[in-house]
């Protein structure tokens, strides 16, 4: 902790310097010779849907319960220091449930989850799931485990410790994880949210005296609570490793950036060369708070990845702050890709319903595991995520044409998401092969797979290792034979534009200016290919900014 009050001596480092020299990379300026328009873009064969090398098989867990041992992993006291439950919670700990519903078996304890999980208000929908805590046809302690989830995360430790502190009969493994990771997580969540404030005005003498009394106290006081609470979940497995790791990293993160929010005496922030040596300072006395928080969440991304998450308030989160404190590492460069559009969610069974509502966690251990094998069910699994149970069974199942096709939108949401390269290989592996004459929409997803195979291998590795420019993730042929179509194919917009933006992603450091107007060119392809006025304004945009870097660079 003693290297975080370093931090605090970065405001004594801040003095005048000389004019700084510009970056090695930095454009040069505006050249006023004219520019040359940039060559057609290279046309492309149905070769360019080929595979080369070999394809990746995703490696995935044997389904076995972990064993409990809560005296080797439990929730321990809380920490001093560590901020309260908020009071907000009280409504989920003491809420009493509505009149039982009929659950004695798995069919009709599914149907009255279903009907629980259909009411959009938290606070009723919270009343039909604690009447469904005593369901026979449901594990023991799940759908406490499901409260905590569908609640504030704040108040995760308040609604399951309870149940932590006197276990059901029966509770299995993996309930059991879920509960003390949901415990675990709340408090993280909780940890590094509340920084010391100093009122104006900002001179020398009070922001040194507020840096280094009351700000230097809490930051060394949340960063003990988070190390300590961590320890907590050392050996908690998979998801619920997940779930923890994530919130470890974004405290951490959380940190980070109160520190780096303090204000700065008013005449430092009048002068942008003093305040450039002092962030420089304290952003090099950060690094290591900074990188455990990235490695944190990394490693919790990767649980769930593997887990299936598609969509997730937790994954949002610390993807949004790994892009703040990482700008030029970004793990949503991926974002942007377009893919063809989907028919419209319509469950007809329980199955289905439950498999679009369910937590991606709870929705693997509760739905039958061929569930996916049913297209209607896998579709609906795209909204949230494809379990690992499920996943596995696809492994060795035979798949109709229509789940091929959704299986492997879904490997390539996975791969967007998470920077898998195996989920791409894996999307390549279901399209590259077909029965009969492939569909527009698996051309379309086998060349975007093409596109984006031989990158890192997940997010962290793209965060830590070499840039983008290195790896063999960039091949386009495939994305330009279906824009280069006469006439053009339904996907023929979102193809070029994909092409466009996986350009402009592997672009070298220091590119010269043809590669940037052949970006450009693309997005002016794309713009006239789509048929969205936002997605056309978009791609326009986008070429605008590639002309005028290619302009800035001689």
């Amino acid at each position: 902790m003693r290297s975080l009050l370093a931090v605090f001596v970065a405001l004594s480092a801040v003095a005048c310097t000389g004019p700084q020299a510009p970056p090695p990379n930095a454009p040069a300026g505006t050249g006023t010779t004219a520019t040359p328009p940039p060559p057609p873009l290279p046309k492309a064969g149905p070769e360019s849907l080929n595979i080369d090398g070999p394809l990746r098989e995703e490696w995935m867990p044997l389904l076995k319960a972990p064993a409990i041992d809560p005296a080797k992993t439990h929730l321990n006291a809380p920490p001093k220091g560590l901020p309260p439950t908020p009071s907000t919670c009280d409504v989920f700990v003491n809420r009493k449930g509505a009149a039982p519903p009929a659950c004695k078996d798995t069919a009709s304890a599914l149907t009255s989850l279903d009907a629980a999980m259909a009411v959009d208000n938290v606070d009723q929908r919270d009343t039909l799931l604690v009447s469904l805590e005593a369901c026979a046809g449901i594990p023991a302690g799940m759908i406490r485990a499901l409260r905590a989830e569908l609640a504030p995360i704040a108040c995760g430790e308040a609604i399951v410790s309870p149940v932590l502190g006197a276990l059901p009969p029966g509770i299995g493994g993996n309930v059991y994880q879920a509960l003390l990771g949901r415990a675990i997580a709340s408090r993280l969540a909780r940890a590094a949210t509340d920084p010391p404030k100093l009122a104006p005005p900002y001179t020398v003498e009070r922001v040194k005296e507020f840096t280094y009394g009351p700000m230097a106290n809490w930051v060394v006081d949340q960063a003990q609570v988070i190390q300590q609470v961590s320890q907590d979940a050392v050996e908690l497995p998979s998801y619920a490793k997940g779930m923890t790791a994530i919130e470890a990293g974004v405290a951490d993160l959380r940190l980070v950036e109160a520190v780096r929010s303090a204000p700065l005496p008013e005449e430092y922030a009048k002068d942008p060369e003093r305040q450039n040596v002092y962030y420089g300072a304290l952003d090099q006395t950060l690094e290591p708070r900074k990188d455990r928080g990235r490695d944190a969440a990394l490693r919790g991304l990767s649980e769930l990845a593997l887990a299936g998450v598609i969509r997730d308030a937790r994954v949002d989160r610390a993807r949004s702050l790994l892009t703040r404190l990482y700008g030029g590492r970004r793990i949503d460069a991926l974002d942007p890709l377009l893919l063809p559009p989907l028919a419209k969610a319509a469950p007809t069974s329980v199955e289905e319903r439950l498999a679009a509502r369910l937590p991606t966690f709870y929705a693997g251990l509760l739905l039958d595991e061929q569930a996916a094998t049913r297209a209607g069910t896998l579709r609906m699994f795209l909204e949230r995520g494809i379990p690992l149970p499920q996943r596995i069974a696809l492994k060795n199942a035979s798949l109709t044409p229509e789940v091929r096709a959704l299986l492997a939108r879904g490997r390539l949401l996975l791969g967007q998401l998470y920077w898998r390269s195996v989920d791409f290989d894996q999307a390549a592996a279901l399209t590259s092969k077909w029965p009969d004459a492939r569909p527009d929409d698996a051309t379309f997803y086998l060349a975007l797979a093409i596109a984006l195979r031989g990158g890192p291998d997940d997010a962290g590795d793209m965060m830590r290792k070499a840039p983008l420019a290195v790896s063999s993730m960039g091949k386009v042929a495939a994305l330009d034979f279906i824009a280069q179509q006469t006439p053009p194919g339904p996907n023929a917009g979102t193809a070029a534009f994909n092409a466009a933006m996986i350009r402009q992603i592997t672009a070298p450091q220091g590119a010269d200016a043809a590669l940037w107007r052949e970006v450009a060119q693309r997005f002016r392809q794309a713009a006239s290919l789509l048929s969205a006025p936002a997605q056309q304004k978009d791609a326009s945009i986008r070429a605008q900014a590639a002309d005028q870097l290619a302009a800035a660079i001689k």
